[in-house]
């Protein structure tokens, strides 16, 4: 079923003000989940926060169950957080690492997850290998199979679209040769949950983190967490409180069962009611149709900045998504973005990847190459992208 554009259009104030592309960032909330969140904030304003909570603890309930649907799980493998990187660190920082154990990461890995990752390096002598790219400039199954071979790996820690290029690494090759080797498979999904469909098991992933605020639609400060029921008992989380786990015995205690192990007792509401909502949303669209806009609108802009002589688009795979990464010739990607934005047109600036994420010198500025990022939403139109065009030649 195709999506009706203007329908969703009238669903989105932001689009009167601005030309949206910088979803990859922070999409624009539609009108139901800007009413989910003031609605429950003006309950809480009314009532109070805890009673305002007691009266939405069914629909807040139901959010697990939305989000389980969403990307084919069950709701006690969902936890909600407040960030994709809060989310991914809950579980990754609970994980049972042996001294001088192998964590394998592609070079295209999230900067945030790399530092994380160093830091549990130092920790536990841990030693973090890159995986090169194939051909396309996606992960290299093949190299990953034969360092699983090597043997002594920990956790395959793999983003599934990089922040800043526009293709889609085969995360589902990933996870068949991640269960064969009997190795946790963790996705860094904040990027593809909401252009495209997820399904955790066909992807074969033990750990899935997901935010709201980008291709979900949904407020910023939302997030969650998925975690395979069986490897749940595998992952003590590294802060408990009474929400996590309860006292037991004369100094004992005991963990939830279920992914909620992961959250702590005090949250905002409003914000998860409105992921919800922002997850029905979406569910409602079809994720199919969202893939099917989304990827058609971005191989128009890139076909079309293709076709202007200073512009270059770094974006490789096999399959890509709705991420547009470009650099004009002449002009840095801050110049560029600032250009745009004095037009009311948002985009964001990126690094590209290195030939080793986890050799970049810390604080060195040189490190990085910045390229702008133009990211597409199905409520964006050809109108809004030939725009876009036209200031760049």
């Amino acid at each position: 079923m195709a999506i009706d554009v203007q329908a969703v259009r009238r669903q989105t104030r932001g689009v009167q003000n601005v030309t949206h592309l910088n979803n990859a960032g922070s999409s624009l909330v539609s009108r139901p989940v800007a009413e989910t969140v003031m609605g429950h904030l003006r309950r809480e304003e009314d009532i109070g926060g805890y009673e305002a909570a007691e009266e939405a603890a069914d629909r807040l309930d139901n959010v697990y169950s939305s989000v389980a649907r969403l990307i084919g799980a069950q709701p006690n493998e969902i936890a909600l957080a407040e960030s994709g990187s809060r989310a991914w660190g809950a579980a990754v920082y609970s994980f049972p690492f042996g001294a001088g154990t192998r964590v394998l990461i592609g070079r295209t890995e999230y900067s945030g997850n790399v530092v994380a990752l160093r830091q549990l390096a130092r920790r536990h002598d841990l030693e973090i290998v890159v995986l090169r790219d194939d051909p396309y400039g996606q992960v290299d199954v093949g190299h990953l199979q034969r360092e699983l071979e090597r043997g002594n790996v920990a956790m395959v820690a793999l983003t599934h679209v990089p922040m800043a290029n526009g293709l889609v690494n085969p995360a589902a090759d990933v996870g068949r040769v991640c269960r064969a080797a009997g190795v946790m498979f963790v996705l860094d999904a904040c990027q593809s949950v909401g252009q495209m469909p997820v399904d955790v098991e066909s992807l074969g992933c033990d750990v899935l983190a997901g935010t709201g605020r980008k291709f979900l639609r949904g407020p910023r400060g939302t997030a969650f967490l998925y975690v395979r029921a069986s490897v749940l008992e595998q992952l003590e989380p590294v802060m408990l409180d009474g929400h996590s786990a309860v006292p037991s015995g004369a100094n004992g205690f005991e963990i939830r069962g279920d992914a909620r192990r992961f959250e702590s007792w005090e949250t905002g509401v409003a914000g998860r009611l409105g992921l919800g909502r922002a997850v029905d949303y979406a569910l409602s669209l079809g994720l199919d149709a969202v893939q099917e806009r989304v990827a058609w609108l971005a191989d128009l802009l890139r076909n079309a900045l293709s076709a202007v002589p200073a512009v270059t688009v770094h974006d490789g795979g096999l399959t890509r998504c709705g991420i547009v990464t470009f650099s004009v010739r002449g002009s840095d990607a801050g110049t560029v973005r600032a250009k745009l934005a004095h037009h009311r047109i948002n985009v964001s600036v990126a690094p590209l990847p290195l030939d080793e994420v986890i050799s970049v010198p810390a604080g060195n500025p040189d490190a990085a190459v910045m390229v702008v990022r133009a990211s597409v939403h199905y409520y964006n139109t050809e109108a809004e992208i030939q725009r876009l065009v036209r200031l760049l030649g």
